[in-house]
């Protein structure tokens, strides 16, 4: 996994506490703008049982298996995921609750989003840049919103299904044994349950889909200390706001690496125009 480079906007008053505290916060669901913030069904257990039953048929036939026994899949197998998928439904519910949430945006120049979450551009964009070593010590995700009109039923063994079939396919010599005992590791179910929570916690209506937001889910929602590590640079539409000053200061003392720019916005091209800006000039 190679870094993961990204946008924050925020006003001017979330900009100075998150410079000053050094931390970047991740949002409880609860706490976003949108209503229907994590909220979707469970699928069916027929539907969860049919999709693991066949995933696991695709992968015994692929080791030579017949497609009338499939005798490497012990019996009463779909009997035994009907249940399972009921139970674990609770404490998935929960989990997703309890996730924390970042959003971002995958470029500086969205005109709407200086307007909507940097006080119609009395803020600031943040240029972060997520190292390899961050998001394995905070065990963060990343993971792309998707946006729909449709339903939102989650199926958990659609995920469960993805990762049988890459694991298969890294491991073609592996017999159906070691597939299914591999699949039963913490490992493994470490990787299916953080994948499943951030598709579940990253589906949003159509309506937002003009944000193109990329989202990092960690484990909790809560403050986490990273903005020394991410922090790259900061963009500026207006510097004529009272806590500009306070701003520029506060990232010259803290973050002295850390780029200053500014970004203007034209009706000709070129559209979006951006210049370093001196620390200077603000003081003045």
């Amino acid at each position: 996994m190679s870094s993961i480079h990204c946008y924050k906007y925020r006003s001017a008053a979330a900009a100075l506490r998150c410079l000053s505290e050094q931390t970047l916060y991740f949002a409880s669901p609860s706490e976003l703008n949108d209503c229907l913030e994590a909220k979707f069904d469970h699928a069916s257990e027929d539907e969860y049982a049919n999709v693991v039953w066949s995933t696991f048929r695709e992968l015994a036939l692929a080791r030579g298996d017949s497609d009338t026994d499939c005798r490497s899949i012990p019996k009463g197998l779909l009997e035994e995921l009907r249940p399972l998928s009921k139970q674990d439904n609770g404490d998935f519910r929960v989990w997703c609750d309890q996730v924390g949430i970042f959003s971002a945006a995958p470029r500086p120049d969205n005109q709407p989003m200086w307007a909507y979450y940097c006080d119609n551009a009395r803020g600031v964009c943040f240029d972060l840049e997520w190292p390899k070593e961050v998001m394995e010590e905070y065990h963060l995700l990343r993971t792309p919103v998707t946006y729909t009109r449709e339903a939102r039923i989650h199926n958990r063994a659609k995920y469960l299904r993805e990762l049988l079939l890459d694991l298969g396919r890294r491991n073609p010599n592996w017999t159906m044994e070691q597939i299914l005992s591999f699949s039963m590791t913490g490992k493994f179910a470490r990787r299916w349950s953080s994948r499943s929570i951030a598709r579940a916690v990253s589906s949003k209506h159509t309506d937002w889909e003009h944000e193109c937001e990329l989202r990092l889910i960690a484990p909790r929602a809560g403050p986490i200390p990273v903005m020394r590590d991410v922090l790259k640079g900061v963009f500026f539409m207006r510097t004529d706001f009272p806590e500009c000053r306070s701003i520029v200061r506060l990232i010259s003392q803290l973050y002295p690496n850390v780029r200053l720019n500014t970004m203007e916005f034209l009706h000709t091209e070129p559209f979006v125009r951006t210049r370093q800006l001196v620390p200077e000039v603000v003081e003045r």
